[in-house]
């Protein structure tokens, strides 16, 4: 199961399954180095997260396609101005320089005022409106769920730094009953069963501190992904 595990691990890192691949910390080192009891007391800003960021974005480009919908109902007034010179001659003499040449400028503008309008301007401006209320909710609920999976990650954030903790004390007490009844075992005072017994919570415990230490991670880890805090 060793072997297969380190094959895993390869696979996960991309390398060759028989890769001789050599672990530099352990799972317990891993564990306090992610314990950081900052993250659950620090007031994280939903306005720093990717989610919210997206959303906001969102709202911003529907407001901008409302205005230009309404733009387009706007009076316009555009304007030209052009210019030139011309010269009149039965020969060629445009070279010369005693041709005479005549100027001239055109100015000229136009005002476009849209009195009468067909109902799908209306109806685009109205759908616009619609986008834009849908951007302004969604952005809402948007915060209020960051806000909850926040408030989320960090309770289970605590407990499982609360419950490696309890496993750890669990684990000490059942290795002191384990070594007390394999005395006991040894010197003829208590029976096989006993020793089995204890034994078994000791490989529990284990388990369950095994879990433990990993839950720190993980739950550290989601909540660093959801505030946008992963370095």
């Amino acid at each position: 199961m060793k072997k297969v595990a380190y094959q895993m691990l390869n696979i996960t890192l991309g390398l060759d399954i028989d890769n001789n691949t050599t672990l530099t910390d352990n799972l317990e080192t891993l564990t306090a180095q992610n314990i950081d009891l900052d993250l659950i007391d620090n007031p994280f800003s939903v306005e720093n997260t990717i989610d919210y960021k997206i959303a906001e974005n969102d709202k911003t480009s529907k407001e901008l396609l409302l205005k230009l919908e309404k733009y387009k109902n706007l009076p316009t007034l555009s304007a030209f101005l052009s210019g030139g010179y011309s010269a009149y001659s039965p020969e060629f003499t445009f070279f010369n320089s005693d041709q005479k040449y005549y100027g001239y400028a055109i100015f000229g503008a136009k005002l476009s005022v849209p009195i009468f309008t067909s109902g799908a301007t209306k109806s685009k401006i109205q759908r616009a409106q619609i986008n834009l209320e849908k951007a302004e909710d969604d952005l809402t609920e948007t915060e209020q769920q960051l806000k909850l999976q926040i408030a989320s990650a960090k309770s289970d954030y605590q407990f499982a730094i609360e419950e490696y903790t309890n496993k750890k004390e669990n684990l000490n007490l059942a290795k002191r009953i384990e070594t007390k009844n394999q005395t006991k075992f040894f010197e003829g005072i208590a029976s096989s069963f006993d020793l089995r017994q204890a034994q078994t919570q000791l490989y529990t415990a284990q388990q369950e501190f095994l879990q433990a230490m990993l839950n720190v991670i993980n739950n550290k880890v989601a909540l660093e992904t959801i505030t946008s805090q992963i370095n």
